[in-house]
């Protein structure tokens, strides 16, 4: 079977609020690799405010290539791609005009976020500001925001309008509450959701462990729809090919 295929992962070290040591990380990519993953994107959290934000897309990049490193020493079976999860504010068009954000494993996608009372049309603006820029944005846990819990519709004129929505799967499994569970079921029930990823930040709380994930997305829709959200679009999305809608 063709391997899972991680989009969104805090695996790097000291980067942010996930992996605190190389040997956490290390641990979190037996788990991944464990659970089925081959490929991983390691996306630190960034955001358009940062005014050394090229400077810390070039620390990712070399991040991923020592990791890299370890895991093959190890004969971890695991490949890391770099990226980031970039937090979007007003100054998001200087940014991707000067090209420093890092798209998820060099490609056009670009994974943003938001903070989670942000208004949806915030949303749809950095959206634009993303396509007007020659990439396509892919909102990160899309089913967490206040906004969209509210109007989960959205979604569907989201996934219309081709942006990839990427949904947690701590969502999915009701681990950040019955909103973001309730929301997540309802994109998955309409087939608005292109990949579903760990977004992993330890090796205990928020692991990049996909087998329950799996198991649930098989047993409540079925193996093909679970291949087509862990393996089939992120795989695509990795190797820059367009995604594929849920049919």
């Amino acid at each position: 079977m063709k391997a899972i295929t991680d989009l969104h992962a805090h695996l790097l070290p000291g980067f942010d609020d996930g992996a605190k040591s190389v040997d956490i990380s290390l641990e979190m990519a037996r788990q991944a690799a464990g659970s089925g993953v081959g490929r991983m994107v390691c996306t630190p959290h960034c955001s358009t405010a940062d005014p050394r934000l090229a400077e810390r897309a070039s620390q990712i990049r070399r991040a991923v290539a020592q990791m890299n490193e370890r895991l093959t020493r190890r004969e971890i079976p695991l490949t890391l791609f770099p990226g980031m999860e970039l937090l979007c504010g007003e100054n998001l068009p200087a940014v991707l005009g000067h090209k420093e954000a890092l798209t998820l494993a060099g490609s056009r996608y670009l994974l943003i976020e938001f903070p989670f009372s942000v208004r949806l049309s915030d949303i749809e603006w950095a959206a634009e500001q993303v396509r007007l820029a020659g990439l396509t944005p892919a909102l990160a846990h899309p089913e967490r925001y206040t906004a969209v819990q509210r109007d989960p519709y959205c979604l569907g004129d989201w996934f219309d309008s081709e942006y990839i929505l990427q949904l947690d799967q701590d969502s999915i499994l009701g681990n950040f509450g019955r909103h973001a569970a309730r929301t997540a079921h309802w994109a998955l029930d309409h087939g608005f959701a292109h990949a579903v990823s760990s977004d992993a930040h330890s090796i205990h709380t928020r692991a990049p462990d996909f087998q329950p994930v799996e198991e649930l997305l098989s047993r409540r829709y079925s193996s093909a729809y679970a291949g087509l959200l862990l393996r089939r679009n992120p795989g695509r999305i990795v190797e820059n090919r367009p995604v594929v809608a849920a049919g």
